[in-house]
């Protein structure tokens, strides 16, 4: 197989997933990578149904995986959990090309120096602090939408420092939204051209 780092330009994006139909919808929105979770059924379902995107799960099939064990005889991807577990992982044959290392945004640098991809999950990064006690409010339904708009929020705020920092592969349900932001965060960087470039005239 071949992965989206560095091989492929950009950040790519790695998207949660509970079924083959959220799977088609976040490849839809710019997510190359798909996360089954657990559930190792959910692997093969998603490559029969889902082309173009590759899948992370605990499934021979996987693309990707967390199981040093299964990756080293498949010859999957493997995340790793930190830089030390990547070197251990080389140690027993994986590939260091083959490996990620997944970090939180204070140490994603120092990963990057190492010579290491790094994944940042936005998932566990993101959650908004409570906005207002339910039993205090009228209308509890509006304290769910803010703390959606908010959860959103940090996540593209999330991301968009861990895309400075150098990740090159974001995990999030957010595809469409952490997808542009990702986008222009690496035209700030000179990475990647604009969308759309407009000059200023006099």
């Amino acid at each position: 197989m071949s992965h989206p780092w560095p091989s492929e330009p950009g950040i790519a994006l790695l998207a949660p997933v509970a079924t083959v139909a959220q799977a088609a919808a976040a490849a839809a929105a710019g997510a190359g990578l798909v996360d089954a979770g657990d559930d190792g059924a959910l692997v093969p379902a998603i490559r029969r149904a889902v082309s173009g995107v590759r899948v992370c799960g605990v499934h021979e099939d996987a693309d990707l995986m967390r199981d040093a064990d299964l990756a080293t005889r498949t010859g999957a991807a493997l995340i790793c959990p930190g830089p030390d577990a990547a070197e251990a992982a080389v140690r027993r044959g994986v590939a260091a090309g083959r490996i990620l290392v997944q970090a939180a945004p204070a140490r994603i640098e120092a990963a990057v120096r190492a010579g290491w991809p790094v994944l940042a999950d936005l998932e566990g990064l993101a959650d908004p602090e409570e906005l207002a006690d339910p039993e205090r409010v009228a209308d509890p339904e509006r304290v769910a939408d803010l703390a959606d708009s908010a959860r959103l929020a940090r996540a593209e705020a999330v991301a968009a420092v861990c895309a400075w920092l150098g990740a090159s592969v974001l995990r999030t349900r957010h595809v469409a939204e952490v997808r542009r932001c990702a986008d222009m965060t690496e035209s700030i960087l000179g990475r990647r051209p604009p969308a759309w470039a407009v000059r200023g005239l006099a």
